[in-house]
Parts: structure tokens; C-alpha cells; sequence
């Protein structure tokens, strides 16, 4: 009994450290679902308490409320959005092993939860702050409840099972199909079991209306607004023309195929929910799955068990699959029964509804289907432990081979060390690194919601939590930007920003932070709210990419605006009759993709014309890179300077590793139009940033 402890312990352990490894890193950042998820948590801590949460399509409640507990705990963060998925993930590896425990027995519990621990599709799930993480937990709580209450008739099982199933409702959308599931295993018990099902009649009426009470909140709600609950159904359904296509039958039977191929041949393509096209199952899951169906399928069959005989059926009941193992009593085909049609049923959210095989509307299929490679595994456990005793009993040559036996001893724990494997490397290799799980959890927004927060102090900076105090900085934002992102919202407050086009400048006394739409004229907007001259600096903020977009693009220009700071003496001077400049600093920033090089102009005359930046990277006296660009990355004309004006100037110059005793730089400005020089250039010694 203490071994078996510790080995759950050790796999409740396991189960842990893969939702909580590089916690803040992977997945990346924020997508708008979740972020939704957050700005509702806001108006929970602020007082309101909604049934059904109406924005995004409508939500169901439960997964929110714990949301705000975590917002209210741990601030305005992607960690405290996704936080709870972990505390929820954890608890279905505990909630689903108690299932497995009573539908079959220990060994199988054990198995059982070593496989949920290492499915990258759960192990995923647990990280993320979407409330379909609550449905798997809510399935094997009920299921394990409902199973006890079948098993002894004790009112208090079909109580809580009732309870359960009716507060499932309140987890995600696909618990609408869990009626067709119940009445399909119900219709298999009437049918090969009646007497024995009717029997339950009175834990089955309890059950019922407990869960009806429960339920009864939800549901008069929907009668009252069945345009807010139900809308989202009507949106991705297969039997609207609009997914299908005018090709209903077509479609169903594409989205069955794909449906079944997701657990071996080629799973979700969302990477929100997935790494790309991965199947549910990696190679070594996917073997044992295979073998635990044929397990489940013959068990089921009534010829199989009278060929197995009664000898047979007690070795199972010395420690094999079914509940006789490990001194529990005899089993139940309808077990395996259970399983197969709970699992066929859920499939259903995804089957049909657009983009089959859909990870989010599937969920409710994860904890039954981790019971095939579970029992796939426990079986080669059993196979290996009969051939123990056959060896012990002289009889070795009547079960397996010696090579055979010896294979055997390893095998389950190696197809679990091979899963454990695969999941690592993918998640934490593939997916962390993808350029695509980053732009489609918008990554983007949170990095561009996190300079934001750095500049005025506070907040989400992307890594970490500024705890402030908040240094008045003034933040003025494209609201065309603010409102593509709910990131943007929730990550920063919005009572910090104004909106362009602002109708007064602000003060420059703490500096302004604008951010904008590149791809408008945002000249005309941000430059009069200036006070000249000033400390100015414009850069590009980050990439984004959309899931329909060919490519990603520069999702806002990022301006800086301030009072001049004190300067030292200049280290160069550029100057004619277009004008006159000051170079007042080089300093090189080392990167572990190359160095940037920062400059800062001092305006002593204004420039007439436009003019290109070049800087010449010397080793030794040869050239080893060089960077052309106009000031502010393209963005920050000297036509537009005034004298007193201070710029920041950036270059970056790839693959470049400092070495300040040998390099130099050769710094110089060109007319944009024609080539004609500003004067001579200057050559520095390269000075590291620390």
C-alpha cells in the first residue's frame, strides 16, 4: 500500500512540474478569449455578478469567478488569468484516477493517471486560461460518483453525482451534449442489463432532481435570453449553410474522418489549442491505445469471456485489468461499455461543429479516453506479472518465451517513458519555439500592452509584475489599436490612456508614450501635441500576425517624447549649410543575435532636407557590418527636427559580438534624395552598454 502511494504521489508530481514548467514562458502570450475571461474577472472584483457572462459569444460562469479570485490575488497578468487552469488541471489528474479506480481498480487508477499526466492535449489545457479545462474534471468527478452510487446504492453518491452533473452545465458549452451520452448509456444498460437498471430507479430520481435544482438557474436563463446562450451554437454548427457550405452530408463526413484521425493520424490544427496537426496520441500512447480498445472490446464481448473460461477470470481477479486487481471485487463488462460511448458521444461538439478536430469542444472525451492506454498498459503489466508467476511454477514455456518475457518486463514502462518523451520535446521544444503559437496567442499585444506598463511603471511588463508606484508618464493610444486586442484593455488600465486624436497636448513634465497605427498619416495627430524641443525617440513595436494573415507586420509605432535630459560633450559634429548636428553618444548594446547600436543627436540648426544615418561596423580597420537607415527606424525625418531637439537613433547590426579593443564605429549622415554628404564622418571607439 505505501508503494502504491508513493508511485501516486510520484505521478501527481510528474503531472505538476509539466504544468508548471517555464510557467510565464509557454504558452506565450495572452489570446483574446482569455483576455475576455480577464476583463470580466475586472467587473467581478468591481461588483458584478452575472449568471451568464454575455461578451465574447457568452460564456458559462464558473471558470470566470475563480478568474477573479486569481486576478484579485495576483493583479492584472496572464498569470493570473491562466493560473487557475493549473489548480483545475491538477485536480482532474487526482478526480480522474478516482474514476479509473472505481470503474476497474488500482493498477488501472495508476496507469490511468500516468497518462493524463503526460498528454500533451491536457497538459496543454492546464495552462491556459480557457474554461474548457473544467469539463474534464467536472466528467470523471460525476462519472466516479455515479459509478459508487450504481455500485452500492448509497443515496449520498447519487446526491453528489447529481450535484456534479447539473454544476457541470456551468463549465463549457460542450456539457449540452452530455444528455445524449447519458441516454445512450443508459439505453445500453436497459438493454443488456434491465433488471439490474431498474432497480437504481430511486438513485436515479435523486439524481435527477438534484441536478435540475442545480441546473435551474441556468436554464431559466436561457429560456429568458436563448439568443445570448445559444448564439454561439447557431455560429459553428455543420448544419448552417454557412460552414457547410450547401455540402451538409459532405461535411459530416469529412468532419467524422478527421474527428476519429485525431487520435492518431492528425489532430487539432489551432495553435491556440495545440501543436499544429499533432494527434492526441504520440506513438507510444498511441500503441497502448490500440491494445487498451482491444482490451475494452473484449471484455465487452460475451463470446470472448466464455472462451477465457473460468480460469481465466481469476487470474484477472489476481491483479489483471478488471476491479479484481489488487484485492478489489470481480468487474463489470459494462465498464468498458461506459467508456467506449461515453467517448464516441463527446466526440460530437467537435464532429460537429467547424474545424474538426476542434481540442476545446472535444475536451469532454479526455478523461474516458485516457482509460484505452491505460488499460493497454495494465494489460502488458499483467502479462508480465503472469509470466512472473508462470516462471516461478516451472511453466515459464507454456505463457511466453523468454525473449518475449523479457521484452514484456519493460514495455509498458517504456511506452510511458516514450510518451513523457514526445510531450517534452514537443511542448517544450516545438511549440514553445513556433513563431505561430506566439502570434496566434497574440503575443504581440501582451508585448506591446507590457511597454506600455513600463513606461508609465506599473503593470504587466511581459515577465513580471511592476509593482510601481505608477510615475505619471502619459500614455496616448490609436484607439483603433486599443480595441483590436482585448489584451490591451485588461493588461493596462484604461483610465492611464487617452485616445487619438487628443484634443489637448499632454505635459511633458513625467514624458509621453505614444502608440499608433503604422499604416496611417500619424504625423499629423502626434506631432503638434509635442511641446519643442524635446527628448524624442520612435521605434517599432511588435510583430503580429493574425490566423489570416500571410505574414506578420509591425503592429504599432512605438514614440517616446520627453523634456531634454543634461548631455555630455559632443563626440562628432556634422553640419553645412542644410543644417547642423551634434553627435552626443555611441554606445553599443550587446544581443544574442548581434549588437545595436544607439546614437543620440543634438539638433543645433534645423535640417532642410531628409537624411540617411549610416553606421559603419570596423574590425581592425575593416569593415565588418553596416547599417543605412533614415532616424527612428525610418520613421523620425530630419526635416522635421528643431533646434534643441535631443533624438534617440537605433541601428542594429546582426551577428555582430563586440570587442571594444579592436572595433570601431564610422558614423556619418547622407541626403536621402541625392547621396550628398552632411559634412565628414566621424569614427568612435565602440563603447558596451553594461
Amino acid at each position: 500500500m505505501m508503494r502504491h502511494r508513493l508511485l501516486i504521489l510520484a505521478l501527481l508530481l510528474l503531472g505538476a512540474g509539466l504544468r508548471l514548467a517555464a510557467w510565464g514562458d509557454v504558452p506565450p502570450g495572452l489570446y483574446h478569449d482569455e483576455a475576455f475571461n480577464g476583463l470580466d474577472a475586472l467587473q467581478v472584483l468591481q461588483g458584478h455578478f452575472p449568471l451568464y457572462f454575455v461578451a465574447n459569444n457568452g460564456r458559462e460562469p464558473l471558470f470566470l469567478y475563480l478568474i477573479a479570485a486569481s486576478v484579485g490575488v495576483l493583479g492584472r497578468s496572464p498569470l493570473a488569468v491562466r493560473l487557475p487552469a493549473f489548480f483545475v488541471g491538477f485536480l482532474t489528474l487526482a478526480a480522474t484516477y478516482d474514476l479509473a479506480r472505481v470503474l476497474f481498480n488500482r493498477r488501472v487508477a495508476r496507469w490511468t493517471l500516468a497518462v493524463l499526466a503526460v498528454t500533451l492535449w491536457h497538459v496543454h489545457l492546464s495552462r491556459m486560461g480557457f474554461r474548457a479545462v473544467l469539463l474534464p474534471l467536472f466528467t470523471a468527478l460525476f462519472l466516479a460518483q455515479a459509478a459508487r452510487g450504481v455500485r452500492t446504492g448509497r443515496a449520498r453518491y447519487w446526491l453528489a453525482a447529481g450535484a456534479l452533473y447539473g454544476g457541470m452545465w456551468y463549465t463549457y458549452m460542450a456539457a449540452r451534449f452530455t444528455p445524449i451520452a447519458l441516454g445512450v448509456v443508459l439505453l445500453a444498460a436497459l438493454l443488456t442489463h434491465r433488471r439490474e437498471t431498474l432497480t437504481h430507479w430511486q438513485g436515479a430520481l435523486l439524481f435527477c432532481v438534484v441536478a435540475l435544482l442545480v441546473l435551474l438557474p441556468l436554464g431559466v436563463y436561457t429560456l429568458q435570453h436563448p439568443e445570448i446562450v445559444l448564439a454561439r451554437t447557431g455560429q459553428v454548427t455543420i448544419f448552417s449553410p454557412e460552414i457547410n457550405g450547401g455540402d451538409f452530408w459532405g461535411t459530416l463526413a469529412r468532419h467524422t474522418w478527421n474527428t476519429a484521425a485525431m487520435f492518431f493520424i492528425r489532430g487539432d490544427r489551432i495553435w491556440r489549442h495545440n501543436l499544429a496537426w499533432r494527434p492526441v496520441w504520440d506513438p507510444a500512447l498511441g500503441l497502448a491505445f490500440v491494445i487498451g480498445l482491444g482490451v475494452a472490446l473484449g471484455g465487452i464481448s460475451a463470446k470472448a469471456q466464455r472462451r477465457k473460461g473460468a480460469r481465466e477470470r481469476g487470474r484477472w481477479g489476481d491483479g489483471g485489468i478488471g476491479r479484481g486487481g489488487e484485492g478489489e471485487t470481480g468487474a463489470s463488462a459494462f465498464s468498458f461499455v461506459v467508456i467506449l460511448l461515453w467517448t464516441a458521444v463527446m466526440t460530437l461538439p467537435t464532429l460537429l461543429a467547424e474545424d474538426a478536430p476542434h481540442f476545446l469542444r472535444g475536451v469532454g472525451v479526455l478523461p474516458t479516453a485516457a482509460l484505452f492506454p491505460a488499460l493497454g498498459l495494465a494489460w502488458i503489466e499483467w502479462r508480465v506479472a503472469n509470466g512472473r508467476m508462470a516462471k516461478g511454477e516451472g511453466r515459464r514455456a507454456h505463457h511466453v518465451s523468454r525473449i518475449t518475457f523479457h521484452a514484456l518486463r519493460i514495455t509498458h514502462y517504456a511506452l510511458l517513458l516514450l510518451a513523457l518523451a514526445f510531450t517534452t520535446h514537443d511542448y517544450f521544444s516545438t511549440y514553445a519555439h513556433a513563431p505561430l503559437a506566439y502570434h496566434w496567442l497574440e503575443g504581440g499585444a501582451v508585448e506591446l500592452a507590457g511597454t506600455l506598463n513600463v513606461a508609465r511603471g506599473a503593470g504587466w511588463d511581459g515577465a513580471r509584475m511592476l509593482h510601481g508606484p505608477d510615475n505619471g508618464r502619459a500614455l496616448l493610444v490609436d484607439r483603433g489599436l486599443w480595441d483590436s486586442w482585448e489584451a490591451l484593455p485588461f493588461l493596462v488600465p484604461e483610465e492611464r490612456v487617452q485616445f487619438l486624436p487628443a484634443a489637448s497636448p499632454p505635459t511633458l513634465a513625467q514624458g509621453v508614450t505614444f502608440a499608433v497605427w503604422p499604416y496611417r498619416d500619424w504625423q499629423a495627430d502626434v506631432f503638434p501635441l509635442i511641446s519643442r524641443p524635446a527628448y524624442l525617440s520612435v521605434r517599432a513595436g511588435p510583430q503580429v500576425q493574425g490566423d489570416k494573415d500571410p505574414a506578420p507586420f509591425t503592429a504599432a509605432l512605438l514614440i517616446n517624447a520627453g523634456a531634454r535630459p543634461p548631455v555630455p560633450e559632443a563626440i562628432a559634429q556634422f553640419g553645412g549649410e542644410q543644417g547642423e548636428l551634434l553627435l552626443r553618444a555611441a554606445l553599443v548594446q550587446a544581443r544574442p543575435d548581434g549588437s545595436l547600436v544607439r546614437l543620440w543627436w543634438d539638433c543645433e540648426a534645423p535640417l532642410t532636407a531628409d537624411y540617411t544615418v549610416y553606421v559603419h561596423y570596423l574590425r581592425d580597420g575593416e569593415l565588418l557590418a553596416q547599417h543605412d537607415m533614415q532616424p527612428g527606424e525610418g520613421h523620425l525625418p530630419t526635416s522635421r527636427w528643431v533646434a534643441g531637439d535631443l533624438i534617440l537613433d537605433a541601428h542594429f547590426l546582426p551577428g555582430v559580438t563586440p570587442d571594444p579593443a579592436r572595433d570601431t564605429l564610422r558614423i556619418g549622415l547622407y541626403r536621402s534624395d541625392n547621396g550628398e554628404p552632411l559634412g565628414t564622418w566621424g569614427e568612435v571607439g565602440v563603447i558596451v552598454e553594461q
